[in-house]
């Protein structure tokens, strides 16, 4: 495996030596890694293990800074990366979109609390969110939305063999007792209430070295001062010494007798006290933090309230004055750090991350409707399962028409929206929120609208397959030039799933209705006499396409020759608009009609479409319903095209008159002669097509194919 960590610099820290650390580990093991920052001491580490390391100035917070974007992608695919890993703001930003740009997964790893602004955002954009203590995890969850299950808990972990463990330290007592307190000098870090403390120690155990390690880092002098002034006025100046940044604070900590951490706001780990337990040093801390996973109060060390100096002070006297518990507590606490932050440990965590990462697809497909479209795109989901078995495959569908695919097996997931607030750019954005949560890797734009192709760029989807329309379809990296030619909708989608590696098309329709709807058709169904065929009458269309409707006194003239003929009865169905049309057949005896128009839901649609012996309908919904489950149907085609809307079926019939005008796709027919392409169609030649269709073993009653 190959992965390229990205972080400002290589200079001394606990971030930039984990990273030194994870790279000598992943070398010996086989793995690869490539390092970007902006320099630093710590280079040096990299060059003599023979890591690759590139200089880019990715430390610094300018929008001049983001030119290195397409530098660092050509660094990604010259290196063929796998994984891009951020581990900072700046670096992330940066590695994100190169990432993006790539089209390689990107991981972050959480090492402090950010503000909750936009640009901390990006560390909660990654497939997985490393968090190196829980309470970072859980500010990433609260304060940034991160989803708890793409949240991967890995502590810091640390070479033991780098550390020297004496379990019998605690055996003899020295003349002078030494106290430690190790980190960047600052008054959130607590020191001079350290020192306040100390002073109070003092008057009982004299015998005292204090050494404060740290600096408050270039051009800063401010609080130093402070510090100093601080030990002068308590007494302390001949005792404590001021040791500025060090190397070698394995072995400072192997000297000292205790290790004090007094800082007063939440560390987001405390690596130098995983240190302390590995050398074998008493560890007091205060009780914030992500120190609270390291210390166990009263087992493996002291944890006390944050700025309680009186606390602070009765702890540090406890432990400097009973070294047998010293030495119970420093046993314990290096078990745990044997345990839990070994970095084997965090080694070989990461790399279970990356696999996962690696080995995990999430789909996004977006087919926000008409409930004919999502039928039709049902053979799209099969193959994409087919493709990819253990991916994630979610569809985003109109909350209205979700339903009809809710039973679908090759989806895991349906995310109902309203698409007609989908142009509502506050809307969209907050969609685009809640999917980039979601973390998709690949989106099958099957709408192939301007606000699809918005939407699955805005959701950071990786890879983001459609047909390139409009003048957004370049936000599309896997886009398909539309066909010139109509050609059937199946084989128009898999254009697109080619972009994918879909290579065996499979245009089979299926349905699947709810129990509870099959329910309500067999309670419905069975006002009709058995042993009749069953005939479905699409009575409207969508109230924009006026122009597909087939005059209704020609469905009156079919209906009456229907049972005349052939002894069927017939089934109304239609939407609440349709309800008017139904009127004409109140005449009709009850055991002739069944009226649903204005009753079904989509599932109930389905389940009733089950029922029927054949089916009548324009280039609508119910017509994709029938053709789904197999019941033969005679589809009435005018304003659209056949050839591109005609859904796959094995029994059906197509009737087009092919005037001139047509296809026109217009809602509203301008011409002389009204609506020609549907009049024109007469009741006896549907009557014919029904007859041959019903003459078919398929038909059989009671008995569609499913």
């Amino acid at each position: 495996m190959k992965t390229l960590q990205i972080l400002p610099s290589l200079e001394l820290g606990g971030v930039e030596r984990g990273v030194i650390d994870l790279a000598r580990a992943m070398k010996a093991r086989g793995d690869e890694t490539v390092v970007v920052s902006s320099g630093g001491a710590l280079v040096a580490q990299l060059n003599q293990m023979g890591v690759r390391h590139y200089a880019l100035p990715v430390h610094k917070k300018s929008l001049a800074v983001f030119k290195q974007v397409n530098t660092l992608a050509e660094i990604i695919q010259r290196e063929n990366i796998e994984i891009v890993h951020g581990r900072s703001r700046v670096p992330a930003w940066i590695g994100w979109m190169a990432a993006q740009k790539a089209r390689v997964p990107f991981v972050t790893t959480c090492h402090g609390y950010y503000s909750a602004h936009f640009f901390s955002r990006v560390m909660g954009w990654g497939k997985r969110v490393i968090v190196i203590s829980r309470v970072v995890g859980r500010h990433m969850i609260d304060d940034f939305g991160v989803p708890p299950d793409r949240i991967r808990l890995i502590h810091r972990g640390i070479d033991l063999s780098q550390f020297s463990y004496v379990p019998n330290k605690y055996d003899s007592v020295p003349k002078t007792l030494r106290i430690i307190s190790v980190g960047r000098l600052s008054p959130i870090k607590g020191q001079v209430d350290f020192l306040r403390a100390v002073h109070h120690v003092r008057r009982e155990i004299p015998n005292l070295e204090v050494w404060i390690v740290g600096s408050e880092g270039k051009g800063k002098t401010r609080y130093t001062e402070l510090l100093h002034r601080t030990a002068r006025q308590l007494g302390l100046y001949s005792c404590v010494k001021f040791m500025g940044t060090r190397r070698d604070i394995p072995e400072l900590l192997a000297q000292a007798d205790l290790l004090v951490l007094a800082t007063r706001i939440p560390e987001a780990f405390g690596r130098v006290v995983v240190e302390a337990g590995a050398v074998g040093t008493a560890v007091i801390s205060t009780r914030v933090g992500g120190v609270l996973d390291i210390v166990d109060d009263g087992e493996n060390g002291l944890l006390v309230p944050p700025g309680d100096v009186q606390s602070m002070t009765r702890s540090m006297i406890r432990l400097l004055k009973d070294r047998q518990l010293c030495r119970k507590m420093t046993a314990a606490m290096r078990s745990k750090v044997e345990r839990n932050f070994a970095l084997d440990s965090m080694v070989e965590k990461t790399l279970e991350v990356y696999r996962e990462v690696k080995a995990e697809k999430k789909i996004l497909v977006i087919k926000l409707g008409a409930i004919g479209d999502l039928i039709l795109a049902v053979p799209s989901f099969r193959m994409l399962r087919e493709k990819f078995p253990d991916a994630r495959i979610c569809l985003l569908a109109d909350r209205k028409l979700a339903p009809s695919v809710s039973s679908c097996p090759y989806l895991d997931e349906v995310i109902p929206v309203d698409r007609s607030r989908l142009s509502n750019i506050f809307y969209l954005l907050r969609l685009a929120k809640r999917l980039r949560r979601e973390g998709f890797d690949v989106s099958v734009d099957l709408q192939n609208s301007k606000w699809t192709h918005a939407l699955a760029f805005l959701s950071g989807v990786r890879e983001r397959a459609g047909f390139r329309r409009g003048k957004l379809g370049f936000l599309l990296n896997r886009a398909e030039t539309p066909p010139k030619a109509p050609e059937p909708p199946v084989r128009n989608q898999f254009r697109v799933l080619s972009k994918l590696g879909v290579q065996k098309l499979d245009d089979r329709l299926e349905l699947w209705a709810s129990p509870r709807a099959r329910r309500n058709a067999e309670t419905w169904m069975a006002a009709l006499p058995e042993g009749r065929p069953r005939v479905g009458f699409v009575l409207g269309s969508s109230p924009q396409w006026e122009t597909k409707r087939w005059p209704i006194e020609s469905f009156r003239e079919l209906g009456d020759r229907l049972a005349r003929e052939l002894n069927a009865s017939v089934v109304l169905i239609g939407s609440k608009e349709d309800v008017p049309l139904a009127y004409h057949y109140l005449s009709r005896p009850a055991d002739y009609v069944l009226d649903l128009t204005g009753r079904t839901s989509p599932q109930d649609l389905i389940a009733v479409t089950e029922k029927l012996s054949a089916l009548i309908s324009g280039d609508t919904a119910p017509l994709h319903a029938a053709a789904a489950l197999g019941i033969p149907v005679a589809a009435l085609f005018g304003p659209t095209d056949p050839k591109r809307h005609m859904p796959p079926a094995e029994n059906a019939s197509v009737i087009s008159k092919r005037l001139p005008c047509q296809p026109c796709y217009s809602g509203r027919c301008r011409l002389a002669e009204k609506m020609a392409c549907m009049t024109k169609i007469s009741p006896d030649e549907v009557f014919e097509s029904v007859r041959k269709l019903l003459a078919r073993p398929a038909a059989a009653v009671g008995n569609p194919r499913i």
